[in-house]
């Protein structure tokens, strides 16, 4: 039983601000509001309560208040109760959405390892260093699951510690109100350390994903032109394609630049172009095999034009484009030179990348473990929906199932004079009798098992 912190009465209130319980009487109910101006706030008599200040009139409002602090944080203690184990509930699931994000990169990360694994089967071998990022990301991940795992079960097992202490707060006790209270603290306190792991350790996650996305999105364009273009390559079990460069302005000696399509293999650069008016195809118009490739010459001064010049044993070939497309042929032609550690170095990863396999099992399955945990103990359905019956349908059921036996007494009652002062026969009065108490007999059964259940909301009728 829950008693009055000021006259140990039945407590009816619960005070937020002091954690008072409180009985009707230690309620104070003011009806005028007033304003002060030296503390700038809100008070409920002529005279501030803090500074002793005259305070000046608002309007009059019903507000409820504590005797013992004066706060207006006062709760109907059995609907605060009963709102506890949802708001309980409904922390610890905020707490594990936070976990959203991590699930939604993990399954990016996924899809973006299968998609490079699918690249280099199809031997598009720019970015070497994809493979290695991959791997380093993949432990980074990994390890942060693994806190997580652990964070997430801590956080569970002082909760329900807690909870298994108050019964899970399945019945009405306003001395429980407390602990749960200390349990909302405790997850917002969690949420708080959840966050600042987010922002620090995942957030370097992010970014490293991020800086690798940028390259696989990359590799992913080179992919879709391959499409386009694979069935004018030749099949060469030898070569393999390093980058493919669209809408490149090329110069042959001393004829008009003309637009191609680049294509860096291994062994050779592919020169194409678009050919028809209405039914526009790409067509194969040169092989250059790098073997034959003598000079080449990179240039991008502020004065001149940016451009790339490169000469075989017979012609010489200037290739004009952006800064970024230019770029790419240097890179290219770098990785040409050291192609033959770049593909050894790379090929036991590429075959090692479809094991590549990441996921959050443990974790989800933790977290829907407690959380039917939670949800068959903490918010079970019989217990509450049984509890709200009791307050709101409980005296009611009682008062019409008495009024039934008083007027089954009054009947009997009146059977008992019409029988003793009227001719009526005996027989059927008798008959009527019995039926009555037997009704009678019925309804004290109902009404004692009334009283009987009751007993186990002893609280619940205290208040």
């Amino acid at each position: 039983m829950s008693k009055c912190s000021l006259c140990s009465g039945p407590a009816q209130y619960y005070c937020k601000s002091c954690k008072s319980k409180l009985c009707p009487d230690h309620i104070i109910i003011s009806n005028s509001i007033y304003y002060c101006k030296e503390c700038d706030d809100d008070c409920y008599d002529p005279k501030c309560h803090t500074c002793g200040s005259e305070a000046s009139f608002v309007g009059h409002d019903t507000v409820h208040r504590c005797e013992w602090c004066k706060k207006t944080d006062i709760e109907d203690g059995i609907l605060y109760h009963q709102q506890l184990p949802q708001l309980i509930f409904s922390s610890i699931n905020l707490l594990n959405k936070k976990l959203t994000e991590v699930w939604d990169l993990t399954q990016q990360y996924l899809d973006l390892v299968r998609l490079v694994y699918d690249m280099r089967k199809a031997k598009i071998m720019l970015f070497r260093e994809v493979e290695d990022e991959i791997a380093l990301l993949r432990t980074k991940i990994s390890t942060f699951i693994d806190h997580l795992v652990k964070f997430e079960n801590e956080t569970f097992t002082l909760v329900d510690e807690k909870l298994r202490n108050i019964g899970y707060m399945r019945y009405t006790n306003l001395n429980n109100v407390d602990n749960a209270e200390e349990i909302l603290n405790l997850l917002k306190g969690r949420s708080g350390l959840l966050d600042e792991k987010l922002e620090t350790k995942f957030a370097e996650i992010e970014e490293d994903f991020g800086s690798l996305s940028q390259k696989v999105s990359f590799l992913n364009f080179q992919f879709r032109l391959l499409r386009r273009i694979h069935h004018l390559l030749p099949e060469n079990e030898d070569e393999e394609l390093i980058s493919i460069l669209p809408r490149i302005w090329l110069k042959k000696n001393a004829s008009l630049p003309k637009q191609f399509l680049v294509v860096l293999t291994n062994k050779n650069l592919y020169l194409m172009r678009e050919k028809g008016l209405f039914n526009v195809k790409l067509k194969n118009k040169a092989t250059i095999s790098l073997s034959h490739i003598t000079k080449k010459n990179y240039s991008h001064s502020m004065l001149a034009k940016k451009k790339f010049k490169f000469k075989t044993r017979l012609d010489s070939y200037t290739i004009f484009g952006r800064k970024e497309s230019l770029g790419q042929i240097s890179t290219y032609f770098n990785i040409i030179e050291n192609y033959i550690d770049f593909s050894i170095h790379k090929s036991s990863i590429i075959e090692g990348l479809k094991f590549y396999s990441l996921t959050m099992n443990e974790l989800k399955s933790n977290i829907q473990r407690h959380g039917n945990h939670l949800r068959a103990y903490l918010l079970n359905k019989r217990e509450l929906k049984r509890e709200l019956y009791w307050r709101d349908g409980q005296d009611a059921r009682f008062n019409k199932l008495f009024e039934q036996l008083l007027a089954v007494e009054r009947k009997i009652h009146k059977l008992n004079e019409s029988r003793r002062y009227e001719s009526r026969s005996s027989k059927g009065i008798d008959g009527l009798l019995r039926k009555l108490t037997r009704e009678h007999n019925r309804l004290k059964i109902q009404l004692e098992g009334i009283r009987k259940q009751s007993d186990e909301f002893d609280d619940l009728w205290e208040f």
